[in-house]
């Protein structure tokens, strides 16, 4: 599960059995049992990478085909019609604005580095450093999306900011000979210079600091999630088959589970008890369905239309209890995420925050990658960071 050919779109843990069923749920509990390990010093094939909220995402090295070094962004692996800039000249032809500035500064001190191969980074700055002080603390500040990163001016980091003409985090490396048919690997390990900052992003997982009585907590969340898989197993499945975009399957139930969750982030509502989140979806799903039915035309459309939604209404009464199991089980695979996130926030060096009408405000950082076996799964306090990104305007666009 969520094993990336590019790397354009990460999946959070609880969704995966949205997903893929029963095996996208038995992949989050795999993903976990290797966590439990990296946590406990055990022997593990997995590792850990810190999520920053950096943009744009700049794809660069050399190109295979021609030996060339160049910059872009995801739209270099494209089939046809690539955007790779090899030039300045390239990059103005293809974007312009803020971008097109960006991917300069790219292309003119990433060329620099010796960079062997294809690599992925999320600028963080460029000319839009700044000297702030914050609740006391004098620090370089930097804002490429929705946080704002702080690192104290007497810092290493801060006093080779203060140098840098750009700064990035190089979180992705590919493989292949051929850019449109690349895979993502996890990891680009590249050396800094005066003018770039390059920032690592592999968390110290030695240093989170599980206690027993945590780590025997973390282990029966693992088991009593894998029971629970079990039991919504074949549901879960269903629910999978009878999604989709397009025909019949656009109004299934099943269709809006991940845009629901996704509302209850927007409007600041974590899953909590399980009796209304259900009546919520409910309620969410008569919302929609209304909406779609107000744009069909013909009579016998609308009367088909309606009958689906009306089928899906008495699924969902058919199904309750099995329903109830399903987002009980999202639920706890949110308890036992946030029970590693809190651990991991209190590892970054940097300050974060968001801005508000108030001025700053402290938030936690984006979030961090799971790597195991070539797949990669993400750990973000939806609640935190995916409110703040649906919410606050953006920096980058």
């Amino acid at each position: 599960m969520a094993n990336v050919k590019q790397l354009k779109h990460l999946e959070h843990l609880e969704d995966e059995m949205l997903n893929y069923g029963i095996d996208g749920c038995m992949a989050a509990v795999s993903f976990l049992q290797e966590l439990k390990k990296m946590l406990g010093n055990q022997e593990n094939s997995g590792f850990m990478q810190t999520k920053w909220d950096g943009a744009p995402s700049v794809i660069c090295g050399t190109d295979p085909a021609t030996g060339q070094f160049f910059v872009g962004t995801k739209s270099v692996f494209n089939k046809t019609e690539p955007k790779i800039c090899y030039t300045e000249e390239y990059v103005d032809g293809y974007y312009s604005g803020d971008l097109a500035e960006k991917l300069k500064y790219s292309l003119r001190y990433f060329s620099q580095l010796g960079i062997k191969g294809v690599i992925q980074g999320d600028l963080l700055f460029t000319t839009d450093l700044k000297q702030e002080t914050i609740n006391g603390e004098k620090l370089y500040t930097f804002r490429p999306n929705t946080i704002t990163y702080g690192i104290p001016v007497d810092h290493d980091i801060g006093k080779k900011a203060r140098r840098a003409k750009i700064g990035v985090v190089f979180h992705t490396h590919y493989t292949g000979d051929v850019l449109a048919e690349m895979q993502a690997r996890a990891g680009a390990k590249v050396n800094g210079s005066d003018d770039a900052l390059v920032i690592g992003n592999d968390t110290p997982m030695h240093r989170v600091g599980f206690s027993s009585t945590e780590m025997s907590k973390f282990d029966a969340s693992i088991r009593k999630i894998e029971r629970m898989c079990q039991i919504c197993g074949d549901f879960l499945d269903e629910l999978v088959g009878a999604s989709g975009s397009t025909g019949d399957a656009k109004f299934h139930i099943s269709t809006f589970l991940k845009p629901f969750f996704n509302d209850q982030i927007k409007n600041a509502r974590n899953v909590g008890n399980v009796d209304e989140t259900l009546y919520d979806l409910a309620n969410f799903y008569h919302a929609k369905t209304s909406k779609e039915l107000a744009k069909i035309k013909t009579a016998a459309n609308l009367t088909k239309k309606r009958n689906l939604v009306y089928a899906s209404e008495n699924y969902l009464v058919d199904n309750v209890y099995k329903f109830k199991a399903m987002i009980a089980l999202y639920k706890e695979l949110q308890i036992v995420k946030q029970m590693v996130i809190d651990k991991l926030d209190h590892l970054e060096e940097f300050r974060t925050f968001v801005q508000t009408e108030k001025g700053y405000k402290v938030t936690t950082p984006e979030g961090y990658v799971l790597h195991k076996d070539g797949s990669m799964i993400k750990f973000v306090n939806r609640l935190e960071f995916a409110y703040n990104n649906f919410t606050l305007q953006k920096q980058w666009r």
